[in-house]
């Protein structure tokens, strides 16, 4: 267990180390896609808002449905819950960067 949470826990380290800033020749070329940055719209107080709120809710989610689901099993609750929230952060990701909701 101690494994798996270190393994799944490190990407979002790495990604933060590994980041570097987009060169002068890139931003002129592809200028549609910081369209939503010069206008200041990604990250305000309200998207934050909306953020905080999706996440209490899809944490209440998994724990009440994970405790319905599997009452009988309350020893192995905490490796159901964590391997739901790995996917539905998964899920996450994948719908912010394919802007699909």
């Amino acid at each position: 267990m101690l494994g798996y949470t270190t393994f799944y826990t490190s990407f979002p380290v790495f990604s933060i180390v590994f980041d570097e800033d987009v060169s002068l020749p890139n931003v002129i070329k592809f200028p549609i896609l910081y369209k939503i940055l010069q206008k200041g719209r990604a990250l305000n107080s309200k998207t934050f808002l909306i953020w905080c709120l999706k996440s209490i809710y899809q944490g209440a989610i998994i724990m009440i449905g994970s405790v319905v689901f599997f009452e009988d099993n309350y020893l192995n609750v905490v490796s159901i819950t964590f391997t739901s929230l790995i996917f539905i952060e998964m899920l996450n990701v994948y719908l912010e960067v394919c802007n699909i909701i």
